[in-house]
């Protein structure tokens, strides 16, 4: 039950790292990175593009090998799931309560800064950040960057889990990255009927 509990913080601060940096002011640099996820199973390794209000973040999925792509379109409200292998996709709206914009993690019950750090070759502010899910209390540390202004690492105190961008690339990111293929068929997510 706890590895459970501990998955599920996990997923909420990888849904921070996945979904956004949504903290970060409209003066972020655009960026592309590696984003190295780190558990139990070892590593999986994804990509992220960032570029003021969309993001997209690419990863294979562990159980089917299939790659996943999720586009985050803030002016328009949306989010995209791509399947590109099936090229298909499912579009979810995007409302501002369900985006971890903040200044905090959801469930975030304390910060503390624990200094300057370098990750990846920037500059970072490390965070001691509890943070409660309704279940259980779990600690995380947090580094960002103060150039980009988005988290670089994101870990669980044990270090038995964590989020890291890697091959950071500071560079205008082509609009292309954050629109529908044409090719793409639009399905229905599963829960909805």
């Amino acid at each position: 039950m706890k590895r459970r509990s501990i998955w599920k913080v996990l997923v909420l601060a990888v849904l921070v790292i996945l979904a956004g940096w949504t903290w970060a002011p409209a003066q972020t640099q655009e960026f592309s990175a590696d984003q190295i996820l780190l558990g139990p199973g070892g590593e999986q390794q994804g990509k992220i593009y960032f570029k003021q209000d969309r993001w997209r973040v690419e990863v294979t999925q562990p159980q089917t090998q299939k790659a996943i792509v999720q586009i985050f379109r803030m002016d328009k409200k949306v989010s995209w799931m791509l399947i590109p292998e099936d090229k298909v996709y499912m579009e979810t709206p995007l409302f501002p309560d369900m985006i971890p914009w903040a200044k905090q993690i959801p469930g975030e019950v304390e910060r503390k800064s624990l200094g300057e750090e370098t990750v990846q070759g920037q500059l970072t502010e490390k965070y001691q950040v509890k943070v409660f899910n309704g279940e259980i209390a779990q600690e995380l540390y947090l580094w960002t960057s103060k150039e980009l202004k988005v988290p670089v690492k994101t870990q669980t105190k044990d270090g038995k889990f964590g989020i890291e961008l890697r091959n950071i690339q500071i560079q205008a990111q082509p609009e292309d990255l954050f629109e529908l293929p044409p090719d793409f068929k639009k399905i229905t997510p599963p829960l909805q009927s």
